[in-house]
């Protein structure tokens, strides 16, 4: 089957166009077997089959009806740094960076293509890992986080923001403008939130980010079972996903310290998340993450369910964070 009818069963309005963008990064020899759609993604995800068995993945932005929120603008720009910068220190699970293309004349918008990765997300796969499968999980899981978070830079911020030269000089400067942004989001969707409160007790507790003084690669969503890809048959880790979550900041805003177990602090080489400074750094993470997974629910298809359980976390977390009277902060060394 021909390129240009593969590409036009997927109903692309000029399938040619497709066609003059792979034909730029596939040798002449390679021609493209597939391309079909996968759905449930905010970019368009084609995984494309080629006739030498290889499978990539072209990733381009959302429909221009999709109403995204501030920092969803960068997505595939950020996706893109990530992926250049782990695949130049060799950091395992990654996907390999094919093309990006920040402008491109022919599509018409950016595009990114990169290796694709085979895999059942831990989401689908948990109920059939033993305990000993889930220990050695996490351990690798720890050990990857570790390795992406020896990537440093000179500021703290968004990949764009830092390499345009506009990064912050503190973590704590960074991450309130990064959460001032998701509550603007929420407001301009007039979302029902504690803003008074919530910005009090953030602002009140933000000097514990003082301590983090070495802006460290972190991938906010790592650890996130819908982000970890699993090889179904042997059940070892495949790759992982959200790469167009990651900052510049504190290695310990990736998901997976929310409540990370012993293996994977184990693998991660580091003691428990026990100190004061530490717990209350956490608190502001979560705190982000829940007003987060509350807004989103405004920008896509509604579901009721995640949002209940995302106000109650956000409940919680204020009334912890409420409680606390004193904040000695400590130098990091």
């Amino acid at each position: 089957m021909s390129p240009v009818r593969d590409l036009a069963v997927v109903g692309l309005e000029v399938p040619s166009k497709l066609s003059v963008v792979l034909g730029r990064i596939l040798p002449s020899t390679v021609y493209v077997r597939s391309v079909q759609c996968l759905e449930g993604h905010l970019h368009s995800h084609r995984l494309i089959t080629l006739s030498n068995g290889a499978r990539i993945l072209l990733k381009s932005p959302p429909r221009p009806t999709t109403r995204l929120l501030r920092r969803e603008q960068f997505l595939l720009g950020t996706e893109a740094r990530v992926l250049r910068l782990l695949r130049q220190s060799a950091v395992s699970c990654v996907p390999s960076l094919l093309h990006y293309d920040p402008q491109d004349t022919i599509l018409g918008s950016a595009f990114l293509v990169r290796q694709y990765i085979h895999g059942s997300t831990l989401q689908e796969m948990e109920s059939r890992l033993t305990a000993e499968d889930r220990r050695e999980l996490d351990r690798q899981l720890g050990l990857l986080v570790n390795m992406i978070g020896q990537h440093t830079a000179n500021s703290f911020g968004t990949l764009e923001q830092v390499a345009l030269g506009s990064g912050a000089r503190s973590w704590r400067e960074a991450f309130l403008v990064h959460f001032e942004s998701i509550l603007r989001d929420s407001e301009d969707v007039f979302v029902h939130l504690p803003y008074a409160e919530i910005r009090h007790q953030v602002g009140r507790l933000s000097p514990v980010l003082d301590e983090i003084t070495s802006p460290r690669l972190v991938i906010c969503d790592f650890g996130r079972p819908s982000a970890v890809l699993l090889d179904p048959v042997s059940k070892q880790l495949a790759g992982i996903a959200g790469f167009d979550s990651a900052l510049w900041g504190d290695v310990y805003m990736g998901e997976i310290f929310e409540d990370p177990s012993p293996a994977v602090l184990d693998g991660f080489a580091s003691r428990d998340i026990d100190c004061e400074p530490d717990l209350i750094r956490q608190l502001l993470y979560t705190c982000y993450r829940s007003i987060h997974n509350i807004t989103v629910q405004y920008y896509r298809e509604r579901n009721s369910a995640a949002e209940i359980e995302a106000r109650r976390r956000l409940t919680r977390v204020l009334t912890k964070m409420a409680a606390i009277e004193v904040v000695e902060t400590r130098v990091a060394v």
